[in-house]
């Protein structure tokens, strides 16, 4: 069959092109830009004499003509996404599109007609496992009522016979995500920040699961459907754990009254809109994470013989993948960073720290009299902040990337805690910088380490033992840019020390 295909160079749809080619189809791609659809698609293996490009979008009506004029079937996957981030044109290109890309189809005859929607149209649900013929909710966002448009269109093709197929996939995880939205978003959002823990879960579904799903149903002569696909259901604290066991690094939690969450959605959407916040969390994302219950997937999988990665490995998949496009940071994304990966990207959850750090944090900490004052309230806060909370946090981590490190006495012979920033390197060691606020002598923690190198770093809740080195002057001074870039007044404190700070490596033994 020729297959036009909507969102091709979105994450489910260009995986969805790699299906389809499999199954033998003629896939007509619409697409915005074609260098960027080659590039997407030639990142999967793609042969692009194999297609055929439609410029255009899904609100553009003589491009979504040219999309269907001869073809089969179609598989309408683009959708303008606002669940992790506010989008004001996300509701009315929903709609239009929605509406052209199906009726036009409908009209033309093309069978099966085929919708992605998603689970998110039944949240909240009054039922405690929810089938495709479940209630439709009634969402409060101008996105969220856009998506409840669009599949109320859907039905009303399906009711008068036309042969619509809509699907409902829950957050969709695994690689090679051309834009970095939604699940996979709000999954590197939380592992790199603060992970809310309210009441409610995630149903996951893996890409190709989803893909090959939607490559099954191009099968004329069907009639209307609905077919669920949400996926395993895992509570929050559930895929935390998860998380943690694969990458071996405690994520940070906070638990979370349902009520908080909803007015965190809200506020993060409202401070979105005026631009003072890129937090990945809207109204809609909080309604779905505290109200999602499983879904029902079994109609679904028997009609269409999917046998379903498992969700470990799915998410085993995506953290890699994060990890290695530089959207989790080594240090985040633990034993499934890989060697070499890229420095972290900006997050999207972060940019307010680096603003604050650079504006009001740097300028004070660099200052002669924040080494007399600092040195006597941010050590002891930061070590009754890591008590609390089970060594999962330091308030100095707001700022900089930072560890608490336990030495032994050289004279008491007791155990000594310093909490410091620190640079991670590939290879899982640590720089540490005896800064000591800019004074005139070194640290202790430097003579201890020179005294015993044995140590134990702490760090979001995981303890290791360490071997402490001393880098020579010429390693100092290859590693100096790099822990510049962790604490930039590193020059000032060495400026008006009058000495050379000390330089250790960490090396987890």
């Amino acid at each position: 069959m020729t297959v036009a295909v909507t969102g091709a160079t979105g994450f489910v749809g260009s995986h969805t092109v790699v299906h389809l080619l499999a199954h033998g189809h003629h896939p007509r791609l619409l697409v915005r830009n074609p260098a960027k659809a080659a590039t997407v698609l030639g990142a999967l293996g793609v042969d692009m004499t194999r297609l055929e490009l439609i410029e255009g979008d899904m609100v553009d009506a003589p491009a979504v003509a040219r999309l269907l004029d001869g073809a089969d079937a179609v598989i309408h996957a683009a959708a303008a996404v606002a669940v992790t981030g506010y989008r004001p044109d996300a509701s009315d290109d929903n709609v239009v599109g929605g509406e052209l890309v199906m009726g036009s189809a409908v009209a033309r005859g093309l069978d099966p007609v085929i919708h992605v929607s998603t689970v998110a149209v039944f949240i909240p649900s009054d039922e405690v496992i929810i089938t495709a013929h479940s209630t439709l909710a009634a969402p409060r966002s101008a996105y969220g009522r856009s998506k409840l448009a669009t599949e109320r269109l859907a039905r009303r093709f399906q009711a008068d016979g036309a042969p619509v197929t809509t699907v409902y996939p829950g957050g969709v995880l695994g690689s090679h995500q051309p834009t970095h939205d939604s699940m996979m978003e709000g999954l590197a959002g939380a592992l790199s920040t603060v992970w809310p823990m309210p009441r409610g879960g995630v149903a996951l579904i893996h890409v190709e699961d989803l893909a090959e799903a939607l490559a099954r149903m191009v099968v004329a002569g069907q009639g209307p459907r609905r077919l669920m696909l949400g996926g395993d259901f895992l509570t929050w604290t559930g895929l935390a754990d998860l998380c943690d066991e694969l990458t071996g690094v405690a994520c940070r939690r906070i638990v979370v009254p349902v009520g908080v969450m909803r007015g965190l959605g809200a506020m993060f959407e409202f401070a979105q809109r005026i631009g003072f916040s890129r937090y990945p969390l809207t109204r809609d994302g909080a309604e779905i994470m505290v109200s999602m219950v499983p879904t029902d997937d079994s109609d679904t999988e028997a009609l269409l013989g999917l046998n379903r990665v498992s969700v470990r490995d799915a998410l085993e998949e995506a953290l890699r993948w994060l990890a290695a496009e530089g959207y989790l940071a080594p240090h985040h994304a633990g034993r499934l960073a890989p060697a070499g990966s890229p420095p972290a990207r900006p997050s999207r959850g972060r940019w307010w720290q680096a603003w604050l750090a650079r504006r009001v944090v740097h300028p004070i900490a660099s200052s002669a009299a924040f080494a007399r004052i600092g040195p006597r309230i941010f050590p002891p806060l930061d070590r009754a902040v890591h008590k609390v909370t089970g060594g999962r946090i330091l308030t100095s981590q707001l700022f900089v990337d930072s560890l608490l490190l336990r030495t032994t006495g050289r004279r008491s012979g007791e155990a000594r805690d310093a909490p410091l920033a620190c640079a991670s390197e590939p290879g899982g060691t640590w720089l540490v910088v005896g800064s000591n606020f800019g004074k005139e002598h070194h640290p202790a923690w430097t003579a201890n380490l020179l005294a015993d190198p044995a140590a134990w770093v702490t760090r979001h809740g995981r303890t290791v033992a360490v071997v402490a080195r001393l880098l020579t002057d010429d390693e100092r001074e290859e590693a100096w840019a790099r822990l510049r870039d962790v604490w930039p007044i590193y020059d000032r404190y060495e400026d008006r020390s009058g000495r050379s700070l000390r330089v250790f490596r960490l090396t987890p033994s």
